[in-house]
């Protein structure tokens, strides 16, 4: 039946949602005084404590490489022999002894640690880009659910508007008891759907601020635009981004060197290093003074160091095969990652171009049948609910596009705060 308007009703005031008959889907106000991505990304680089751990640990690799190039200090002491022979003081003098490592042993060990060095250094830009696609997927989450509050919000105003709509036409007995109920419903629905879009934006928004490195941080609009830009990526483009430098891939690559460098270390441990002593002495009893060389070269017929060279064989074989085995698992999650983006690419389209649009269009032709007097208005409220979950619907999808991308351009790196 439609709703007419009698003589002792004026026309019931309706919250119509701001949009328009031609679909734009969902445009960001620019809020200038909100936070960009670029200021959390510049600001996560600064206070992300993992980016610091990262740091130190390359940096105290740098101190080992050095450490492994020096050579063993000399030995200086005090050097006595027969004391109290005929009542005389002996020998008295001093002694230098050095060990002279041979087989370029100290080269090796320098060149070994140059590889954890160079490991790190891989292991720190993998974490710089671990944050910065840790603070892109979080951001779009945060402003995807600040968008989500802004939308359930005006859910909620609708079902209120319905309930004091309701409540009217039932005075005047042009609406029943159940058609109160149903709207009583739809509007409790709604302020469910308001508290979770709350609570879920306040997770978001800690969740941004503890991988920025400030969660103390108060609430603060997010400025920036859900839809995405730029050109779509493709499987190949991806997969050679992936596969081509991959930070993870490239340490391992190093490791792989160093137990290369370490076969050889091992093959060169039996080679004896040289320890020369050398002592001068004042013999008291002939009143003259004597000097004494000695020379010790150990000689490998026990231990010919087989055991640490069969380790060091076995390391280099698990470290090369490391390397295959790292490719395999980013090619795993690629497949994973590329599917996300697909699927939420296609579905973001979908709702674009097709389904928002026609939401759009049925919302104007059930207001201009409304305004006749010829729709119900619980048709128009669930008109304007239909374009609404519609619209959440979307910005779900969009919410997944950004995050599916941000991982795949940030060559699948994220969970920074991971211990590793």
């Amino acid at each position: 039946m439609a709703v007419k308007n009698s003589p002792a009703d004026e026309p019931l005031p309706l919250l119509i949602l701001p949009i328009p008959v031609e679909h734009s889907t969902l445009e960001e106000v620019t809020n200038a005084s909100g936070l960009s991505l670029s200021e959390l990304q510049t600001t996560a680089l600064q206070n992300n404590p993992s980016l610091t751990v990262a740091a130190a640990r390359w940096n105290a690799a740098r101190g080992k490489q050095f450490q492994a190039g020096r050579y063993p200090n000399p030995v200086a002491g005090y050097h006595a022999t027969e004391v109290g022979n005929l009542g005389t003081a002996g020998s008295q003098g001093g002694f230098v002894s050095q060990r002279f490592v041979t087989g370029g042993k100290l080269e090796l060990d320098q060149a070994a640690a140059g590889e954890t060095v160079r490991e790190h250094d891989y292991l720190y830009r993998a974490q710089e880009r671990r944050i910065m696609t840790d603070v892109t997927i979080r951001f779009y989450e945060a402003l995807s659910a600040q968008k989500k509050v802004e939308l359930t919000e005006q859910l909620v105003s609708i079902g209120d508007d319905l309930v004091r709509s309701t409540e009217k036409l039932l005075e005047a007995r042009q609406s029943s008891e159940n058609d109160l109920l149903q709207a009583q419903i739809r509007a409790d629905q709604a302020e469910i759907l308001f508290d979770n879009a709350r609570n879920q934006s306040e997770e978001t928004w800690r969740r941004l601020m503890v991988v920025v490195g400030t969660p103390t941080m108060q609430v603060t609009p997010l400025h920036g635009q859900l839809h995405p830009t730029g050109e779509e990526l493709d499987w190949e483009r991806c997969y050679a981004s992936v596969l081509a430098s991959h930070p993870d891939l490239n340490a391992a690559r190093a490791r792989a060197e160093q137990a290369r460098i370490l076969i050889s270390r091992a093959h060169q441990e039996p080679i004896p290093n040289v320890d020369l002593f050398v002592s001068m002495r004042h013999n008291n009893l002939t009143d003259s003074d004597v000097a004494n060389v000695q020379i010790g070269v150990p000689i490998p017929v026990f231990n010919k160091n087989r055991g640490n060279i069969r380790a060091a064989d076995a390391n280099w074989i698990a470290a090369c095969h490391d390397i295959k085995r790292i490719e395999l698992a980013l090619q795993d999650q690629l497949a994973v990652a590329f599917r996300r983006y697909a699927n939420a690419l296609q579905q973001q389209q979908k709702y674009q171009d097709k389904i928002l649009p026609r939401a759009a269009r049925s919302l104007a032709l059930v207001r201009k049948g409304y305004d006749n007097g010829q729709v119900e208005y619980l048709t128009l409220l669930t008109s304007l609910e239909t374009y609404v979950q519609a619209s959440l619907t979307h910005l779900d999808a969009l919410r997944e596009l950004q995050s599916a991308k941000a991982l795949l351009e940030g060559q699948l790196l994220s969970s920074s705060l991971q211990m590793r």
